[in-house]
């Protein structure tokens, strides 16, 4: 079977070590790559026939597009393009029949990649698009709750999961447990790499990094190439890392006897809220909204992602704090202590939505996820927000939508049959970034779906 990896950045790593178990498991394996040093290195380890190489020097001017791939939305979602109209859609136009022939040509049955990147979310859509390939692009994704799972999704939303009305995993029965509200172990493992990354030999990694150039390679897609702007970014940036500590947040002693609503904080930019969330991308705009919708007396409250510390300006908060029976927590406040007093949940699509749901709380997510089959964890809209009468009404309605969805017992029984064993998001430097027992275990999870799937 010819399958197909999809490089990017530090996670090309994983992918080749999971690619170098499933050769020799007599798999032809394939790659796309998006400059030239990575290509040179894949095409020394798999042949130069089988990589494919999308870098930017592919861009032809005024190059015709294959079909109507929504451009527009790929750019303004993409935290690189978006700073680079000049190009950035001739890229993407001229990719298209480059990537749609190699496909055609080595007979692809699976392309396996992230769905990030506007060039990685565009050869999705062209795989669905284009059926006579008969090839499907695929997202391995980590179920969050368990630890140590993953499954493949087939949309760009991770609301569909592929294979899902089967039983994909044949060890499901022994592998099974009533899943519970714990944090995930990639949390633990982030907090500490933002630890380093604000310590004081981490800003001056970074400070080095920016002056001498040594991250940015020339033809990359997914570099900010004007250096000016690229400048202004990372000031921004590092002036809003500084200026959050002067930003006054509560602890939860301030809102223990109140009633009120949770919403998190996203990192921005992220594809949990650029992509999974489009048209949800504006955080501030969708906690206004939540706070029109609540009873006089109650209070709306966020906590910022602690891993996003310098995604946000002070005047972020200050808008924020301007509305009525407003409150900001620390950042370090217990997530699980928040939920437990709250009336609610709101996020776009984060793991918190899941995590009040497996507590019997009410949690809304604005983007659809797959974890929106479990009862009390509901998929909500502006529309939603504008048919109901009261909070109370959106409360109903999320009662009356849990006749149809999932017990925890009969989601975690749902859960062990799509996913299988295996870390596939471990933080770069983490003790399971380079652990060759998960690639080992990844790489025969790999062949199990593609057998259950292929049947």
């Amino acid at each position: 079977m010819n399958i197909c990896f999809v490089a990017n950045f530090f996670k090309t790593y994983f992918f080749e070590g999971v690619a170098n178990k499933l050769k020799n498991e007599g798999m032809e394996i394939y790659w796309i790559c998006f400059d030239q040093e990575q290509f040179d290195h894949l095409s020394n380890i798999y042949s130069k026939g089988n990589c494919l190489l999308l870098s930017m020097g592919v861009i032809k001017k005024e190059a015709e597009p294959l079909a109507d791939f929504k451009l527009n939305e790929l750019v303004m979602g993409d935290r690189f393009l978006r700073h680079q109209q000049d190009w950035a859609f001739d890229y993407l136009k001229s990719i298209q029949p480059l990537a749609y022939n190699f496909v055609k040509e080595k007979g692809l049955k699976f392309v396996f990649g992230e769905i990030t990147h506007a060039h990685e979310i565009l050869l999705y859509r062209m795989l669905k698009m284009f059926k006579e390939l008969k090839c499907k692009y695929l997202h391995p994704q980590s179920v969050r709750i368990p630890n140590k799972r993953f499954l493949f999704l087939e949309d760009e939303f991770q609301s569909k999961v592929c294979g899902e009305h089967l039983i994909l995993n044949k060890e499901w029965e022994s592998e099974w447990k009533i899943v519970e509200a714990v944090r995930p172990r990639r949390v633990a493992q982030v907090d500490k790499e933002v630890k380093n990354e604000l310590s004081f030999s981490g800003r001056l990694k970074r400070l080095s990094n920016f002056f001498t150039n040594s991250n940015i390679k020339s033809d990359l897609p997914s570099v900010v190439h004007n250096k000016t702007k690229r400048s202004l970014i990372a000031v921004v940036q590092e002036l809003n890392k500084f200026m959050y500590r002067f930003v006054k947040t509560d602890s939860f002693e301030v809102i223990q006897d109140k009633k009120y609503v949770l919403y998190t904080l996203h990192m921005q930019p992220e594809a949990s809220v650029d992509v999974v969330g489009a048209y949800y991308d504006n955080q501030l705009k969708n906690i206004i909204n939540i706070w029109r919708i609540l009873p006089d007396d109650w209070f709306i409250v966020i906590k910022e992602h602690s891993n996003a510390i310098g995604n946000r300006s002070p005047k972020f908060f200050k808008s924020f704090k301007t509305l009525r029976n407003s409150i900001l927590l620390h950042e370090r406040v217990d997530s699980h202590k928040i939920i437990e007093n709250a009336q609610a949940i709101f996020t776009v699509s984060g793991t918190i939505a899941y995590e009040a749901a497996l507590k019997g709380k009410m949690a809304f997510t604005f983007a659809d996820i797959f974890f929106n089959k479990l009862k009390n964890c509901t998929k909500i809209s502006i529309e939603t927000f504008r048919a109901i009468e009261n909070f109370d009404d959106l409360i109903q309605m999320a009662k009356r939508a849990n006749e149809g969805k999932m017990s925890i017992e009969d989601y975690s029984a749902y859960i062990y049959k799509i996913s299988f064993k295996g870390i596939v998001d471990a933080p770069l430097n983490s003790e399971d970034w380079a652990d060759e027992a998960n690639f080992e275990t990844v790489s025969r999870s790999f062949v199990s779906f593609i057998n259950a799937i292929d049947e």
